[in-house]
């Protein structure tokens, strides 16, 4: 990572398939002020207009295109190594940043040298904060089984998922993290180079859990900025992909954290709870593969297939 002393943030966007939503992201980055950016969208082999709009309406911008799709961890890694100035920032591109949000949080960066990590506050489009991403801690086996059960979505701010400091935190209120979104990562160079990148095993999901896990490692901090603000719309590429594309990526990053974090006893645990919850899934996602309901049969279709090998490859497992 060379360091270029005329930008100061280096702009990380990953995209695939996001037309819809990277021109507003884009145009909001460069609308950032006082901040000297360098903007590298890394393209993950989108079949839409993605790269015609970045080549025709952004031509400051670097373009990075991939033959395939090769995860957010290592696109984003594509980027930080051809990125230049003091800082990083990682940045989804379902985004949209609110005036100064990029310069209050380099500012914070700025006065505050034992900060590695910084996020801003993700907003919906009515700007209510996002409870569902703030504030996290790093999953365990709870966690992760409420997770597995729903009632992270349907219950937030459910003590069962996300414990004490989902209860009592104060969305207007910097804070101290354990845990921050990789939708917005404002990242220092000195941190990088002492916790590393994004660890390129993780195919997609758990990347950005991986990083914050081995920064509580270290002697670096991550913090939440609330006066910071950006409009996130929430797992908009995820949600381009069918469900059994999602299951296959998911549930393997989910045991990959495990192995690297929890003891054997736990892992194995979360083994035998994702195998029970999948075969219990499994009738109904049979079932809704051949509903008279054409859209529904069209999200629901292979998905009981990717859900046997599901089954199969965890039970198969082995440390």
């Amino acid at each position: 990572m060379a360091v270029d002393p005329a930008v100061d943030v280096t702009v990380s966007i990953v995209n695939w398939n996001g037309e819809r939503w990277l021109r507003d992201c884009l145009k909001s980055v460069q609308e950032s002020g006082n901040v000297r950016v360098r903007v590298i969208v890394v393209d993950n082999a989108s079949s839409d207009h993605s790269t015609e709009i970045v080549h025709s309406e952004f031509p400051a911008v670097q373009l990075i295109i991939n033959d395939e799709n090769v995860g957010y961890g290592t696109a984003n890694n594509q980027a930080i190594v051809r990125g230049a100035g003091r800082y990083f920032f990682v940045l989804n591109n379902d985004t949209v940043l609110k005036k100064d949000c990029l310069s209050l949080l380099k500012q914070f960066l700025d006065a505050n040298p034992s900060v590695g990590m910084v996020s801003a506050q993700l907003i919906n489009a009515d700007e209510t904060p996002q409870f569902a991403y703030f504030p996290v801690t790093l999953p365990s086996l709870a966690s992760l089984t409420a997770d597995l059960l729903w009632l992270n979505r349907v219950w937030p701010r459910s003590r069962l998922g996300r414990g004490k400091a989902s209860r009592d935190w104060d969305a207007n209120k910097a804070s101290r993290m354990e845990q921050i979104p990789g939708a917005c990562m404002l990242m220092r160079r000195e941190f990088l180079e002492e916790v590393g990148l994004f660890d390129e095993t993780f195919r997609f999901w758990y990347e950005d859990v991986d990083l914050c896990a081995r920064t509580l490692r270290t002697k670096w901090e991550m913090w939440y900025l609330p006066e910071a603000k950006i409009f996130h719309l929430g797992m908009a590429s995820t949600k381009l992909m069918d469900i059994s594309a999602r299951s296959l990526l998911r549930f393997p990053s989910m045991l990959q954290y495990a192995r690297k974090y929890f003891s054997y006893s736990q892992y194995c645990a979360l083994r035998f709870i994702i195998i029970v919850i999948l075969a219990l899934r499994f009738p109904i996602v049979a079932a809704a593969a051949v509903w008279p309901n054409k859209k529904t049969r069209a999200l629901w279709k292979g998905a009981w297939k990717a859900y046997l090998q599901l089954i199969s490859e965890v039970a198969w497992q082995t440390r």
